[in-house]
Order: structure tokens, then sequence, then C-alpha cells
């Protein structure tokens, strides 16, 4: 006996309900504002989805009462009312824990969601696809699994061509919310439009296209007609991950699309939208941070995609940011006064070359050449002072052994009075010595925060 299902009926791509529109973002931002593309407000048919059905009986959790489903009849994907595994699921989702967890990964997804849900407007489809990352990553941009698919939509380096995503040495762009999004709903779309289901579409996205396809053949040679997904789980033509995966997600999707209904908190706060920034050349996103005086966690977890915390040379490239948060990101990239990469500036001993120094400071080689215009890479002398831009947040490698023969270090004879914006890290580029060295001399560590006006013993420049 297949499920009763209830809902959209699965011929089409979903229009926008306003129910659920209202629901979601009652969802999103019931623990404060949430980052958005746009706002996303409550329509009237909010307060009827809130009620029970139309008989007059609760709901439990194996969905509305078994002789009307229609108080479920705006859900843009079907609901396999009755069945087994999704009714379990439910039961699980909705323990006391399964609501805490729920609820956990909701204020986790609350800065990504709004925008998912915008493209799934734009795209026009059904909305409860906006909860897929719940069960494929927790909605963690940095997440990674066991066989190497990683960010919000878990996509393999294999399967994003087509989507709009590329890994290179700066950006892994399958965790770029935004990227990632795209590609997985227009995967999804994809499949559906082969397939023409969207059980069968979101079992495709689990276990491949081709996956699903051969099950359907082969549920057909055996005599099926029109077969579906639970037609080919009945057969156990399915991977058991693959088998669990759709209910398990439609059962997130059931209670996550009515977080009231089913006893989460909900707030109609309006979500904060996002802004995309162009930098223009290669910044330290922590240092852009600390100039702005924005809180760089915010900044790290919205642009996942970097390798580094440095952004790519690409002048292309664009920061995403809550808009709140973009005119101070603006003013500090406007401020040219100060470099927004930390540097290390080495001297060119006996041996060294510029492809040994990529090597050991972790810095590809052109971004030393880039930041040492006109400068020959097959021609560098002792004594020569290179500048190194230092993409990762470790400091850079302590000197080499019998450095210090072939020069003494700075003699730090000079005096420098701390001005608005200095931090140890742009002092050391200007008077040319290691940020850790001046850190030393000054009884600070790299980490410390220098204040305008105090004074600092650095090297004299010559």
């Amino acid at each position: 006996m297949k499920p009763i299902r209830s809902g959209g009926a699965g011929r089409g791509p979903a229009t926008r309900r306003p129910a659920l529109a209202g629901l979601l973002a009652a969802l999103l931002a019931s623990a404060g504002h949430l980052a958005s593309s746009e706002a996303l407000a409550p329509g009237p048919g909010a307060a009827r989805a809130q009620g029970p059905a139309p008989s007059g009986e609760p709901w439990g959790p194996e969905g509305p009462p078994a002789r009307s489903h229609a108080g479920a009849a705006d859900y843009g994907l079907p609901m396999p009312w009755g069945e087994a595994s999704f009714t379990a699921f439910r039961a699980s989702y909705l323990s006391e824990g399964g609501r805490q967890y729920l609820a956990a990964v909701a204020a986790r997804a609350r800065p990504y969601l709004p925008y998912v849900y915008e493209r799934i407007g734009l795209y026009g489809l059904p909305e409860e696809l906006a909860f897929l990352p719940v069960i494929e990553s927790e909605y963690s941009p940095s997440a990674v699994s066991r066989s190497g698919a990683a960010g919000l939509w878990q996509f393999m380096r294999n399967s994003i061509a087509g989507y709009g995503m590329r890994i290179d040495d700066w950006v892994d762009e399958r965790r770029d919310f935004m990227k990632s999004s795209d590609g997985a709903l227009r995967k999804l779309a994809d499949n559906y439009a082969v397939l023409g289901d969207w059980d069968l579409a979101l079992a495709a996205y689990n276990a491949g296209l081709g996956a699903v396809t051969r099950a359907l053949a082969k549920a057909r040679a055996e005599g099926a007609v029109d077969p579906d997904f639970w037609e080919l789980r009945r057969r156990g033509l399915l991977r058991k991950e693959t088998a669990s995966y759709v209910p398990k997600f439609l059962a997130v999707a059931s209670i996550l699309a009515r977080p009231g209904r089913h006893g989460l908190p909900a707030s109609w706060e309006y979500p904060e939208a996002w802004e995309t920034i162009a930098p223009g050349r290669p910044v330290d996103i922590a240092l852009l941070a600390e100039r702005a005086g924005v809180d760089p966690k915010s900044l790290k977890s919205a642009n996942a995609e970097l390798r580094y915390t440095v952004t790519p040379p690409n002048p292309d490239y664009r920061l995403k940011a809550p808009a709140s948060l973009a005119p101070a990101l603006r003013s500090a990239l406007d401020d040219g006064s100060e470099p927004l990469v930390r540097y290390s500036i080495h001297t060119v001993r006996s041996g060294d070359t510029l492809s040994g120094l990529s090597r050991r400071y972790g810095s590809p080689l052109e971004v030393i050449k880039q930041a040492n215009p006109g400068m020959k890479a097959d021609i560098i002398k002792l004594g020569q002072k290179i500048v190194v831009p230092l993409l990762k947040e470790a400091p850079p490698p302590a000197p080499d052994e019998g450095a210090a023969a072939e020069g003494a270090p700075p003699e730090f004879a000079g005096s420098y009075l701390v001005a608005k914006g200095d931090t140890l890290w742009g002092l050391a580029l200007r008077f040319e010595v290691q940020p850790e060295l001046l850190a030393e001399r000054n009884g600070l560590s790299l980490s410390s925060v220098i204040r305008e006006g105090s004074t600092l013993r650095v090297p004299i420049v010559r």
C-alpha cells in the first residue's frame, strides 16, 4: 500500500504559497534579525495554516487526521502521511530532543536560509527544498563528509561542473552559500526535469541521477507500471541511505515548514539583507574586520569559501556581508593609508629562491610577485628585502638556522608614536622588520592591540 500523499501534486514547479512564505519567515526570525536578500512578509493564509484540520481533530505526529488532508494542501512537496518511515522520523524529530536539535539547526541556518528561500522563489521550486541542508550539513558551510562532500549542500568535487562553482588555490565555492545554493537548486530542478517527480529528484540528489534512472529501468523490467520512489524502495532497488534519505527529509520539512504548529518558537521580525562588496585587491578579511570594527567571525562564516583569510587577486571576487556591516567595510576598503594584507619582510640569504620562499611561507609564487612590483623573479640578490604576503593565520616560520650570522637583527634605536589605525603588522611592514620581532621588543604578542598615543621601540629606517 502506497502512502497517502498530500500537498503539491509533484507535476511541475510550485508557485509561492503565502502561508508557507510567512511561516518560513517566522521560523527563521525566531531568535533575532536574519540576513537575507529580501524581507519575507507573512501572507493572508498564515492564520488558516496554523489551525487544526477542518475535521476539528488535532494533528498528531503522523500529520493531519486520516479522513481530512485539506489542512496540508499548501505544502509544496507531497507529504507521505501514514508511511511508516516518514511517521517514525517525524516522531523522532518531534520528541523533546528532536525539537531542540531542529531549533539549534534553524538558528545556524538563520544567516543563510532567507537567501536560499529567495532563490527558490526565483526558480519557482517547492519552498520546502530550503530545508534540504538540514539533513545534508546541518546548515554548516564548513561541513565536510567522510566521502569529501563539502558545504551546505554537500557537493562532491566531481559534481559541480555546470553549476557555477569552481575550486582553485584560493577558493572552494562549494562552501560559498550563495553559489552552492544556486547550484543545488538548479541540480534539483534538472533532476525533476528528467524524472518528473520530486521524491525521485530528491533521491537522485543523494544517489545520483544515473543510479535512480537505472533503478527505474530495473523496476519496469520487473513489471512495475509507472514506478515511483516508494515502489523502488519497496523493491529494494535503492541503497539503504537513499531509501531513508527522502522520508527523513520530508519529515524534517513537514515540521520546519510549520514551526509554530510543531512547538518551535516563531517570531515575525524581518530578516536583514545581504550585500556583496568587491575589494578590488587581495585583502585579509580578519584585518579588514579589525579596521572596520566588525566581528571577524561573522565575516569569515559568510565567506567560508576562502581557503585563506585573504581574498583572491581576481578583481571580480565579491565579499558577502550583512547590509548593516557593509558601510563600515567599504569605508575601511576605501582608506588606503594602511595595508589590508599581513606581510613579512624577508631578507634574501644565500640559497634563497622565490619558489623556496613560496613553499616556506605558504604564499603562492604569483602573490609574492604581485607584492614586489618590478622585481625580477630569476634575479634576487643577497640582502634584498622581499615582501611576502601572509595568507594563513599562523605566524611566519622561524628564520633558518645560521641566519643570525649573515646579518645582525635590526637595532631598535628609534621610537614611534602610535597613530589611529596602526597595527603591529602594518608597522612591521613600514619599518621592514618581522612582526614577531617588533612585538617581542615591545613586550607584546602578535595578537596585541596597540593603543593610539602609545610609544613603540622601532628600528631606524635609513
